[in-house]
């Protein structure tokens, strides 16, 4: 997300409270999500311009693929979010309704989207792919958690000056209904939801903490996670 009117980028890590951020700058200027593109919140069907949803470009590609000058890159107030990969794993896993169709260990094992520019791939991505560059520089200025988001979020809102940081809750119902979902698939696919594991934890034996890991590994050192 780019804000020109407070000179800030916004690198939205998927299923990292990244919605919350959007809606909180949406409501700032007043727009709405139909009225989204002038932030770079909009769909995208060219490969060679960035992934199919420009909301989650890395830092490194509001540059690479034109949106912004290095010039105005190096003047922005660039931030992002993230949360603990064992986590954020077991939410895409739901978030995309796959617990419907197979077990979180089929998931992961067999099931993971393959590398590209399509959105489902953007959503497992390492987060560190996010924030740094190839070469392992951090092209953001502030990395707040998803564990503390209202609390670090404090810290970006003061750095942009503004008075209220009170973030805006966009809970599952508002980001189906985004999606497209219509009420009577919502509802049940609410319905099954709450039959589900309440904690990540408890989606993970031995292996699975040991894939997860190793795919994750340079989130899990660079951001400091254990899986408690």
């Amino acid at each position: 997300m780019i804000c020109k009117e407070f000179k800030c980028i916004f690198v939205h890590v998927p299923k990292a409270a990244g919605m919350s951020v959007e809606h909180y700058f949406l409501n700032l200027l007043g727009m709405t999500w139909e009225t989204r593109a002038p932030l770079l919140l909009r769909p995208n069907d060219d490969p060679s311009k960035g992934p199919a949803r420009l909301a989650h470009l890395y830092a490194e590609e509001y540059v690479k693929f034109g949106y912004i000058s290095q010039e105005q890159f190096n003047e922005y107030y660039k931030f992002s979010f993230v949360r603990n990969p064992w986590a954020r794993i077991v939410s895409e896993y739901k978030f995309r309704h796959h617990n419907i169709r197979f077990t979180f260990s089929d998931f992961i094992k067999h099931h993971l989207p393959e590398p590209g520019m399509d959105d489902a791939y953007r959503h497992i991505v390492p987060q560190y792919n996010f924030t740094h560059s190839p070469d392992g520089q951090c092209l953001v200025d502030y990395i707040g958690k998803f564990e503390s988001l209202q609390n670090d979020f404090d810290v970006v809102a003061k750095q942009l000056g503004f008075a209220d940081s009170t973030l805006p809750h966009i809970n599952d119902t508002k980001k189906n209904a985004q999606y497209g979902l219509n009420w009577k698939l919502r509802k049940w696919l609410m319905s099954f939801q709450q039959k589900e594991h309440k904690n990540y934890r408890d989606y993970y034996n031995d292996e699975l903490k040991k894939i997860v890991s190793k795919l994750y590994e340079q989130d899990i050192d660079t951001y400091k996670y254990q899986f408690d």
